[in-house]
């Protein structure tokens, strides 16, 4: 299979290489890639499994990264002793 890739990327105008859908993954997962651009991603998607796991697994840990992270309450008033340890901290960092 690595061979096919070699030649696809090689003989077929536009095929993308390996490095060039990690460098558009951001783009794609954005959606703004042009028409052009997608099309090319998706026909190596189509025929490079390593890629396709990759972008699989990118999207998984983005996925993951935002169900896993619970928004924090915001302080009202942030207790005296915290604010005495902070500028007592940096005052001796000085």
């Amino acid at each position: 299979m690595l061979m096919m890739k070699r030649l696809m990327t090689k003989y077929v105008p536009g095929m993308l290489t390996c490095e060039q859908v990690d460098r558009f993954l951001y783009d794609f997962h954005e959606d703004t890639l042009t028409y052009s651009e997608r099309v090319k991603f998706k026909l190596h998607l189509s025929m490079c499994k390593e890629c396709k796991t990759y972008v699989r697994d990118y999207k998984n840990t983005i996925r993951l990264s935002k169900e896993g992270i619970p928004t924090a309450e915001p302080l009202t008033k942030v207790p005296e002793e915290l604010v005495q340890a902070i500028i007592k901290s940096r005052k001796i960092d000085s």
